[in-house]
Protein backbone atom coordinates (compact mmCIF):
# COMPACT_ATOMS: atom_id res chain seq x y z
CA UNK A 1 0.00 0.00 0.00
CA UNK A 2 2.91 2.22 0.72
CA UNK A 3 4.53 1.50 -2.35
CA UNK A 4 1.56 2.04 -4.64
CA UNK A 5 0.50 5.59 -2.65
CA UNK A 6 4.11 6.66 -3.24
CA UNK A 7 4.05 7.07 -7.48
CA UNK A 8 0.17 9.01 -7.24
CA UNK A 9 1.95 11.38 -4.59
CA UNK A 10 5.36 12.04 -6.61
CA UNK A 11 3.08 12.53 -9.92
CA UNK A 12 0.79 15.12 -7.94
CA UNK A 13 4.20 16.61 -6.27
CA UNK A 14 5.06 16.82 -10.22
CA UNK A 15 2.09 17.92 -11.76
CA UNK A 16 1.30 20.74 -9.29
CA UNK A 17 5.44 21.52 -9.18
CA UNK A 18 4.73 22.18 -13.77
CA UNK A 19 1.19 23.80 -13.12
CA UNK A 20 2.95 26.14 -11.08
CA UNK A 21 5.82 26.71 -13.64
CA UNK A 22 3.20 27.16 -16.52
CA UNK A 23 1.40 29.55 -14.45
CA UNK A 24 4.31 31.69 -14.15
CA UNK A 25 5.91 31.48 -17.74
CA UNK A 26 2.19 32.86 -18.71
CA UNK A 27 2.80 36.00 -16.27
CA UNK A 28 6.30 36.40 -17.48
CA UNK A 29 5.48 38.15 -20.64
CA UNK A 30 2.56 40.38 -19.68
CA UNK A 31 5.11 41.67 -17.40
CA UNK A 32 7.97 42.01 -20.00
CA UNK A 33 5.66 43.77 -21.78
CA UNK A 34 4.66 46.08 -19.40
CA UNK A 35 8.30 46.99 -18.65
CA UNK A 36 9.49 46.65 -22.18
CA UNK A 37 7.28 49.85 -23.56
CA UNK A 38 10.37 51.90 -24.03
CA UNK A 39 12.44 50.19 -26.40
CA UNK A 40 15.04 53.11 -27.24
CA UNK A 41 15.37 55.35 -24.18
CA UNK A 42 18.05 57.23 -25.47
CA UNK A 43 15.58 58.37 -28.63
CA UNK A 44 12.88 58.98 -25.57
CA UNK A 45 14.89 61.10 -23.60
CA UNK A 46 15.94 63.38 -26.95
CA UNK A 47 12.35 63.55 -28.11
CA UNK A 48 11.30 64.39 -24.35
CA UNK A 49 13.56 67.33 -25.32
CA UNK A 50 12.19 68.28 -28.27
CA UNK A 51 8.55 68.21 -27.76
CA UNK A 52 8.20 71.28 -25.28
CA UNK A 53 10.26 73.30 -27.16
CA UNK A 54 7.91 72.74 -30.30
CA UNK A 55 5.21 73.57 -27.60
CA UNK A 56 6.57 76.25 -26.82
CA UNK A 57 7.16 77.93 -30.57
CA UNK A 58 4.07 77.48 -31.56
CA UNK A 59 2.85 79.15 -28.43
CA UNK A 60 5.39 81.83 -29.21
CA UNK A 61 3.71 82.42 -31.91
CA UNK A 62 0.28 82.47 -30.83
CA UNK A 63 1.14 85.52 -28.75
CA UNK A 64 2.90 87.11 -31.31
CA UNK A 65 -0.22 86.96 -33.57
CA UNK A 66 -2.10 88.34 -30.62
CA UNK A 67 0.36 91.38 -30.33
CA UNK A 68 0.30 91.81 -34.18
CA UNK A 69 -3.76 92.06 -33.97
CA UNK A 70 -3.33 94.23 -30.66
CA UNK A 71 -0.74 96.94 -33.15
CA UNK A 72 -3.30 96.62 -36.06
CA UNK A 73 -6.21 97.55 -33.55
CA UNK A 74 -4.36 100.69 -32.30
CA UNK A 75 -3.18 101.64 -36.23
CA UNK A 76 -7.05 101.10 -37.17
CA UNK A 77 -8.12 103.55 -33.98
CA UNK A 78 -5.47 106.35 -34.82
CA UNK A 79 -5.83 106.44 -38.27
CA UNK A 80 -9.88 106.95 -37.90
CA UNK A 81 -9.24 110.11 -36.17
CA UNK A 82 -9.92 113.54 -37.90
CA UNK A 83 -7.01 114.70 -39.20
CA UNK A 84 -4.98 117.57 -37.56
CA UNK A 85 -3.33 120.57 -39.26
CA UNK A 86 0.32 120.26 -39.44
CA UNK A 87 0.58 123.23 -38.61
CA UNK A 88 -0.68 122.52 -35.02
CA UNK A 89 0.39 119.07 -34.56
CA UNK A 90 2.13 119.71 -30.64
CA UNK A 91 3.87 115.57 -30.81
CA UNK A 92 4.79 113.52 -33.71
CA UNK A 93 3.60 109.71 -33.26
CA UNK A 94 3.85 106.98 -35.93
CA UNK A 95 0.42 106.60 -38.17
CA UNK A 96 -0.90 110.40 -36.43
CA UNK A 97 -3.30 111.87 -39.49
CA UNK A 98 -2.16 114.65 -41.26
CA UNK A 99 -3.85 117.67 -43.55
CA UNK A 100 -2.05 119.91 -45.00
CA UNK A 101 -2.45 123.12 -47.07
CA UNK A 102 0.43 123.46 -49.40
CA UNK A 103 2.14 123.24 -52.84
CA UNK A 104 4.65 120.06 -54.29
CA UNK A 105 7.79 121.28 -55.21
CA UNK A 106 10.03 119.73 -58.44
CA UNK A 107 12.01 117.86 -56.01
CA UNK A 108 10.95 114.18 -56.31
CA UNK A 109 12.68 110.65 -56.20
CA UNK A 110 12.19 107.35 -57.00
CA UNK A 111 12.53 104.75 -54.36
CA UNK A 112 13.74 101.95 -56.20
CA UNK A 113 12.39 98.03 -55.65
CA UNK A 114 8.95 98.40 -54.63
CA UNK A 115 6.25 95.96 -55.01
CA UNK A 116 2.87 95.86 -55.21
CA UNK A 117 0.81 92.38 -56.03
CA UNK A 118 3.87 91.07 -57.11
CA UNK A 119 4.80 93.64 -59.94
CA UNK A 120 8.57 95.65 -59.45
CA UNK A 121 7.64 99.82 -59.14
CA UNK A 122 8.97 103.00 -57.36
CA UNK A 123 7.31 104.95 -54.84
CA UNK A 124 7.44 108.73 -55.42
CA UNK A 125 9.03 110.79 -52.88
CA UNK A 126 8.44 114.80 -53.30
CA UNK A 127 8.66 117.43 -51.59
CA UNK A 128 5.32 119.70 -50.34
CA UNK A 129 6.08 123.13 -48.55
CA UNK A 130 3.30 124.74 -46.82
CA UNK A 131 2.72 128.46 -45.52
CA UNK A 132 2.10 128.76 -41.74
CA UNK A 133 2.08 131.58 -39.07
CA UNK A 134 5.92 130.58 -38.16
CA UNK A 135 6.74 130.71 -41.91
CA UNK A 136 7.63 128.24 -45.20
CA UNK A 137 7.47 124.25 -43.92
CA UNK A 138 8.88 121.67 -46.18
CA UNK A 139 7.55 117.82 -45.75
CA UNK A 140 8.55 114.82 -47.62
CA UNK A 141 5.62 113.18 -49.05
CA UNK A 142 5.49 109.46 -50.12
CA UNK A 143 2.89 109.80 -52.74
CA UNK A 144 2.70 105.81 -53.39
CA UNK A 145 3.30 103.30 -55.86
CA UNK A 146 4.33 103.81 -59.70
CA UNK A 147 4.57 100.78 -62.17
CA UNK A 148 7.73 100.57 -63.59
CA UNK A 149 8.11 100.19 -67.10
CA UNK A 150 9.65 97.20 -69.37
CA UNK A 151 12.73 99.57 -69.85
CA UNK A 152 14.67 99.65 -66.81
CA UNK A 153 16.56 102.63 -67.95
CA UNK A 154 12.95 104.72 -68.62
CA UNK A 155 11.47 105.94 -65.41
CA UNK A 156 7.73 106.43 -65.27
CA UNK A 157 6.42 110.04 -65.42
CA UNK A 158 5.52 111.77 -62.41
CA UNK A 159 2.38 114.09 -63.11
CA UNK A 160 2.00 116.34 -60.23
CA UNK A 161 -0.44 119.97 -59.72
CA UNK A 162 1.52 123.29 -59.86
CA UNK A 163 -1.11 124.78 -58.06
CA UNK A 164 -2.23 124.43 -53.94
CA UNK A 165 -3.44 121.28 -52.91
CA UNK A 166 -5.10 120.19 -49.48
CA UNK A 167 -3.88 116.59 -49.20
CA UNK A 168 -4.13 113.83 -45.79
CA UNK A 169 -1.96 111.20 -44.61
CA UNK A 170 0.05 110.29 -41.88
CA UNK A 171 3.00 110.56 -40.54
CA UNK A 172 5.60 107.73 -40.71
CA UNK A 173 9.69 107.78 -39.34
CA UNK A 174 12.10 108.07 -41.31
CA UNK A 175 14.70 105.18 -40.63
CA UNK A 176 18.09 106.52 -39.43
CA UNK A 177 20.11 103.93 -40.42
CA UNK A 178 23.93 104.52 -40.81
CA UNK A 179 24.41 101.76 -43.08
CA UNK A 180 23.53 103.86 -46.34
CA UNK A 181 24.92 107.25 -44.70
CA UNK A 182 25.97 109.63 -47.04
CA UNK A 183 24.75 106.98 -50.19
CA UNK A 184 22.17 109.62 -51.24
CA UNK A 185 24.09 112.85 -51.11
CA UNK A 186 25.26 113.12 -54.50
CA UNK A 187 21.45 111.43 -55.74
CA UNK A 188 19.93 114.54 -57.67
CA UNK A 189 15.95 115.16 -57.93
CA UNK A 190 14.40 112.88 -60.65
CA UNK A 191 16.81 110.29 -59.56
CA UNK A 192 16.62 106.50 -58.18
CA UNK A 193 17.15 106.05 -54.99
CA UNK A 194 17.85 102.48 -52.67
CA UNK A 195 16.37 103.33 -49.65
CA UNK A 196 14.76 106.42 -47.80
CA UNK A 197 17.39 107.54 -44.99
CA UNK A 198 18.18 110.16 -43.08
CA UNK A 199 21.30 111.65 -45.22
CA UNK A 200 18.74 112.31 -47.69
CA UNK A 201 16.21 114.27 -44.98
CA UNK A 202 19.00 115.95 -44.12
CA UNK A 203 19.75 117.62 -47.00
CA UNK A 204 16.64 118.22 -48.35
CA UNK A 205 16.26 121.16 -45.44
CA UNK A 206 13.28 119.57 -44.10
CA UNK A 207 10.88 121.29 -41.07
CA UNK A 208 11.02 117.78 -39.27
CA UNK A 209 13.88 115.94 -41.12
CA UNK A 210 13.44 112.21 -38.95
CA UNK A 211 9.80 112.57 -40.54
CA UNK A 212 8.05 111.54 -43.73
CA UNK A 213 4.11 111.99 -44.69
CA UNK A 214 2.26 108.84 -46.53
CA UNK A 215 -0.40 110.10 -48.40
CA UNK A 216 -3.98 108.20 -47.51
CA UNK A 217 -5.84 106.79 -50.26
CA UNK A 218 -8.63 109.17 -50.62
CA UNK A 219 -5.87 111.87 -51.77
CA UNK A 220 -6.43 113.02 -55.14
CA UNK A 221 -2.55 113.16 -55.75
CA UNK A 222 -2.22 109.61 -54.31
CA UNK A 223 -0.63 107.12 -56.66
CA UNK A 224 -1.31 103.07 -55.33
CA UNK A 225 -0.60 103.26 -51.76
CA UNK A 226 -1.95 100.21 -49.85
CA UNK A 227 0.55 100.29 -47.21
CA UNK A 228 1.64 98.00 -45.21
CA UNK A 229 0.93 98.53 -41.77
CA UNK A 230 2.83 95.92 -40.19
CA UNK A 231 5.81 93.61 -41.33
CA UNK A 232 4.13 90.09 -40.43
CA UNK A 233 -0.03 89.69 -40.73
CA UNK A 234 -1.63 87.80 -37.38
CA UNK A 235 -2.64 85.31 -40.01
CA UNK A 236 0.99 84.57 -40.96
CA UNK A 237 1.83 83.89 -37.07
CA UNK A 238 -0.82 81.73 -36.94
CA UNK A 239 -0.09 79.98 -40.09
CA UNK A 240 3.74 79.42 -38.19
CA UNK A 241 1.85 78.37 -35.10
CA UNK A 242 -0.15 75.21 -36.82
CA UNK A 243 3.57 74.29 -38.63
CA UNK A 244 4.89 73.99 -34.94
CA UNK A 245 1.86 72.28 -33.40
CA UNK A 246 2.03 69.82 -36.54
CA UNK A 247 5.56 69.07 -35.93
CA UNK A 248 5.16 68.32 -32.17
CA UNK A 249 2.42 65.44 -33.04
CA UNK A 250 4.52 64.33 -35.93
CA UNK A 251 7.36 63.75 -32.92
CA UNK A 252 5.09 62.04 -30.73
CA UNK A 253 4.27 59.87 -33.62
CA UNK A 254 7.52 58.88 -34.92
CA UNK A 255 8.40 58.01 -31.15
CA UNK A 256 5.77 55.88 -30.31
CA UNK A 257 6.66 53.97 -33.57
CA UNK A 258 10.70 53.95 -33.36
CA UNK A 259 11.04 54.37 -29.66
CA UNK A 260 8.32 52.51 -28.31
CA UNK A 261 6.89 49.10 -28.83
CA UNK A 262 3.28 49.81 -29.20
CA UNK A 263 2.82 47.99 -32.50
CA UNK A 264 3.92 44.54 -30.68
CA UNK A 265 1.75 45.63 -28.07
CA UNK A 266 -0.98 46.18 -29.59
CA UNK A 267 -0.43 43.12 -31.88
CA UNK A 268 -0.48 41.05 -29.25
CA UNK A 269 -3.63 42.11 -27.64
CA UNK A 270 -5.42 41.69 -31.02
CA UNK A 271 -3.98 37.85 -31.09
CA UNK A 272 -5.47 37.38 -27.36
CA UNK A 273 -8.75 39.05 -28.78
CA UNK A 274 -9.00 37.03 -31.82
CA UNK A 275 -8.02 33.27 -29.74
CA UNK A 276 -10.87 34.21 -27.69
CA UNK A 277 -13.34 34.84 -29.77
CA UNK A 278 -12.40 31.41 -31.31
Amino acid sequence: MTASRTPQALRGKALSSGTAGHSADIGQPSRAASVAFIRSWPLSILCLCFFPLLLGLGNWQLQRAQEKQQILRDIDARLSAQPARISELRQAQTYTPVRLLGFYTDEYFYLDNRTRNGRTGYEILQVFETNSGSGRTRWLINRGWLAAGTDRGQLPDVAYPLAAKVITGFLYPVPQTTQTEGGNSSIEPHGRIQQLDAALADRLNLTRSSWHIRLSADSDTAFVTDWQLVNVKPQKHHGYALQWFSMASALVVLWLLAATNVRLIVRQKWFKKTAKQT
